[in-house]
């Protein structure tokens, strides 16, 4: 198999995209076994930790699947799932930033009062590991958009609602232009983080309508971010 070594600066990114990659080439193909994560490690020239991480982005987009005892694997494609006809959609040119933040802003500030409705223990814990682990890689310039992906996902995990998971799932795996990596500033960094804390924190709390009221702000401010930089 062959993999480059990755940059520190983006090392999730880095492994994700890489593997990605390497499935929509051909070089992977569903139901192929990966490497273990010591190999994987030894040829991305990372820590064991930094694999681990990327294979449970990936998992968690339903591209990878860790089955217990026998190792990781690319999932196989479902007949009849109308995944692919939504990920289709985007395969060409990426969707305008605008349309992006609609879709958003439509669904998201739902998911949030939805998720500080149903929330578990279990979702509260995930949702402030990722917290955590994203404000770690801001205090030390790394790009957070992994983790953010990751925390928008486990938000629509505590919904409770499957559809609107799989929707996430979907979106923000294809529409990636709201972070793309020229825009992701020390200011939107910093930004997405202090939001990210309100709406955990509100959902933990069990706060439905400021759950709502804080992704929708942070929306607002995101996108404020994003189209003052494109001026």
């Amino acid at each position: 198999m062959d993999m480059k070594p990755v940059h520190r600066k983006s090392v999730y990114e880095d492994i994700v995209l890489q593997i990605r990659s390497m499935i929509e080439e051909g070089t992977l193909t569903p139901g192929d076994k990966l490497p273990p994560e010591r190999s994987l490690a030894e040829m991305l020239s990372v820590s064991r930790n930094t694999v681990r991480e990327a294979i449970k982005v990936l998992a968690q987009q339903e591209i990878l699947e860790s089955r217990q005892g026998a190792g990781t694997f690319v999932r196989e494609v479902v007949e009849g799932n109308d995944r692919a006809g939504f990920t289709d959609f985007f395969a060409g040119e990426k969707p305008d930033i605008r349309d992006v933040f609609e879709v958003r802003k439509l669904i998201e500030p739902e998911i949030a009062a939805l998720a500080a409705r149903h929330a578990s223990i279990g979702d509260v814990a995930q949702l402030e590991t990722v917290l955590a682990e994203q404000e770690r890689a801001v205090r030390s310039g790394e790009y957070g958009s992994v983790h953010d992906q990751r925390l928008h996902g486990l938000l629509a995990k505590a919904s409770g609602n499957a559809v609107l998971q799989a929707m996430i799932s979907v979106l923000h795996e294809d529409l990636t232009a709201s972070r793309s990596d020229e825009l992701q500033s020390a200011e939107r960094q910093k930004a997405s983080l202090a939001a990210h804390r309100a709406i955990v924190e509100a959902v933990k709390n069990g706060h439905v309508m400021q759950a709502e009221r804080a992704m929708r702000a942070h929306l607002d401010e995101l996108e404020a971010i994003v189209f003052s930089n494109k001026i």
